[in-house]
Formats: structure tokens, C-alpha cells, sequence
């Protein structure tokens, strides 16, 4: 997403479970929708391929001050990490990610060339909460560099709820089935963003 370094979380009303397997969010900041962001999931002979793509364009009297578009298609089978290609364009800049689990481990390209990572590494998705504690290692698709996340687990009723520092500061919530209903992060400049059930 648009996260950033280590700042101090604000807290707003989590967003509402989805129905089905996909997600829609819409991103907001300061109660005004600034862009969306929606996951789809396909299965296919026990290969799943995971959409993501996330468009965030804030305006100023209508005039877009700020562009990120993030675009990932993650490949899993039988539950294990197979392949993600990822393109970003944050304001012009793009960014293109690449990673694939390979004999012995797992082949990760981005902007500083390639890295040989664990076979048990696996892309940071805010939609996999089995991903989380800190017993995995995660990369990021944004960066194409392996991630120092600090995790937090919390009960929230029959739901949990994540909490990560380090690299990223964000709070996520799931229910009871696993399911992700809800999602704040700092932006980039500073500013509290938060996801809302489309």
C-alpha cells in the first residue's frame, strides 16, 4: 500500500466484512474516498491466482495531486507461494517486482537486481493473516526487498486483530472465519488511511 516508516496510529471505525470470496475497498483519508482498492481470487485445478489492484488518486479541487497504482497477480498451489509479478507507479515512477519459488528456494527481481531468499519467503498480502507474527519471511512487491515487520497479535472478540512496526505501521482486523474486514496505515504524507467496505 502507501505505508511508511514508524508514526503513531490513529484510530477510525473498521470497515465492514465483504460477502464472498473478493474484496472491494474503497481508500479513504480524512472521511473523503481517495481511491480503491479490490482483490479477486481464481481457482483453477488447484492453482489459485490472486488480483490485486490498488488506485489511489487524491484530488485538489478536482485535480489529481498524487498517483499510486499498484498492480499484482500472485500464483499459489495447494496453499504454497508458486509466483507474484507486481508493477507500481507511484507518480510517474515505476517499479516492477518479480519473485518465483524455485528447487531450494525462492527467486526475488526488483529495482536493485535479483536476491536468492528462502523457500519459505512469501509476498507481505494484507488479505493472508496466516503470513503473519513474524515466522515467515516476507518481501515486499513494492520494493523487491525482503521486509522487518515487528507483529502484535490481539483477540477481538471471536476476530483478531495484527498490529506491525518497523517498515510499516498499519492495524488490521479479521473475523472469526479469517476473513479481512479492516485496515489503517499511515500515508505518505503523514495522514491516517483507512479502508472502507465498498
Amino acid at each position: 500500500m502507501i505505508a511508511r516508516r514508524a508514526l503513531p496510529l490513529l484510530f477510525a471505525t473498521p470497515a465492514l466484512a465483504q460477502s464472498g470470496g473478493d474484496y472491494r475497498w474503497r481508500v479513504m483519508r480524512n472521511g473523503t474516498a481517495i481511491g480503491t482498492h479490490n482483490i479477486t481470487f481464481t481457482e483453477r485445478g488447484g492453482e489459485r491466482t490472486t488480483l490485486s489492484e490498488n488506485i489511489v488518486t487524491p484530488r485538489v479541487m478536482g485535480v489529481v495531486v498524487y498517483r499510486y497504482e499498484h498492480r499484482l497477480t500472485e500464483v499459489t498451489r495447494a496453499g504454497r507461494f508458486v509466483s507474484v509479478r507486481s508493477s507500481l507507479n507511484r507518480n510517474g515512477t515505476i517499479t516492477e517486482v518479480e519473485a518465483q519459488a524455485m528447487p531450494g528456494g525462492v527467486t526475488l527481481r526488483g529495482p536493485e537486481g535479483a536476491l536468492n531468499l528462502p523457500a519459505q519467503a512469501v509476498p507481505l498480502a494484507w488479505w493472508e493473516p496466516q503470513r503473519f507474527g513474524g515466522g515467515t519471511p516476507l518481501f515486499g512487491t513494492t520494493t523487491g526487498k525482503p521486509l522487518d515487520l515487528r507483529w502484535t497479535r490481539e483477540a477481538l472478540g471471536q476476530g483478531v486483530r495484527w498490529r506491525t512496526a518497523g517498515e510499516i505501521e498499519a492495524v488490521l482486523e479479521f473475523d472469526a472465519s479469517g476473513r479481512w474486514t479492516a485496515y489503517q496505515v499511515k500515508g505518505d504524507d503523514g495522514s491516517t488511511v483507512l479502508y472502507a467496505a465498498a
